[in-house]
């Protein structure tokens, strides 16, 4: 049952993502709200809208390390994996202005979130900074793309790309946003729900439930659009993409999951993944820099370094053992 749970929330969280960013943009539309506010505000908020309604949800349920091993573990993911298997298919180019401005949000957020989780809990007050960085960083997206075109502006782009039909009726735009959220706060609870009690049926840490399939489910649909855009060789802003959804999950949705309930930070979480996740984001900024694109031999790096993460996690559960390795 428990496997069900999870699948179930899982789906309702991709299902009522694309639900909502149809629906936000629809109505966006009609009222005149600009491309690069849709793109910015309405569909990467979308995007990032699973990670926050589990963040929440978990959260508010008094499973911390749910909401924590989600986020965490899917910006590792999106740094780590998707950018490496998206360079491996073909290179994806990282601009200046990408990598200066959406990496640089990026690793001040995974900074600020180690530096905050060595106090043992991310506070309200914290919750609070994170979130005014996620304002502050929203603003200096619109202000540097405003004037900008659709080939120099992912939120641009992301909202042409969304803006090719017709817009549905105003009463289809607002069926689609309110049939997004419910999807989206019945997801989350049966993830939540459901991870709970996989974790318990099987023995395992909540946060390694989290850090691997949580992780993979919210993070599917960026990191199988990273793989289809790689695959037709439109990799403009696939970089982009990526580094600022990993910005909207660290300031967006655990910053307004810390102030709705503060997030106690468990030992297990705070001796590893966090810093983990701090240092794939130190380590992917000069990489990006170099020559300004993700080269394959580099995917191939960051796809490795993932997939000795996920060793390590397997390990650290006590998964590992001497009759799976065949010792003995």
């Amino acid at each position: 049952m428990a496997y069900w749970f999870l699948a179930a929330g899982i789906l309702l969280l991709i299902g009522g993502s694309e639900a909502v960013s149809r629906g936000g943009v629809g109505l966006a539309r009609v009222f005149g709200l600009s491309p690069v506010l849709i793109g910015i505000i309405v569909i990467a908020g979308a995007a990032s809208a699973p990670e926050l309604c589990v963040a929440l949800s978990a959260a508010t349920a008094g499973a911390p390390d749910i909401a924590l091993g989600d986020i965490v573990g899917g910006n590792i993911l999106m740094l780590l994996l998707a950018l490496g298997l998206g360079a491996l298919i073909h290179p994806l180019a990282s601009p200046p202005k990408v990598v200066l401005r959406d990496g640089g949000a990026m690793l001040l957020a995974s900074l600020a979130v180690a530096f905050f989780a060595l106090g043992g809990a991310i506070s309200r007050r914290d919750g609070v900074i994170l979130f005014l960085g996620f304002v502050a960083y929203t603003v200096v997206t619109f202000l540097t793309d405003e004037r900008r075109s659709a080939d120099h502006s992912i939120a641009l782009s992301r909202a042409l790309a969304r803006s090719q039909h017709e817009p549905p009726p105003v009463a289809g735009a607002v069926f689609l946003l309110l049939l997004g959220l419910i999807c989206l706060v019945s997801g989350a609870l049966f993830t939540v729900d459901g991870s709970v009690a996989l974790a318990r049926a099987l023995h395992l840490n909540q946060a390694f439930v989290a850090l691997t399939l949580i992780a993979f489910g919210t993070s599917l649909p960026k990191l199988s659009a990273t793989l289809a855009a790689a695959a037709l060789g439109r990799t403009e802003v696939a970089v982009g993409q990526l580094l600022g959804a990993s910005v909207f999950n660290l300031l967006g949705a655990l910053g307004i999951a810390a102030i709705v309930a503060p997030l106690k930070v468990s030992p297990l979480m705070d001796s590893a993944d966090i810093y983990v996740m701090a240092g794939a984001s130190v380590l992917l900024l000069p990489i990006l820099a170099m020559r300004w694109k993700l080269s394959r031999p580099r995917g191939i790096l960051l796809a490795s370094c993932y997939v000795c993460y996920l060793v390590f996690l397997v390990w650290r559960q006590g998964l590992l053992t001497p009759a799976l390795l065949g010792i003995g």
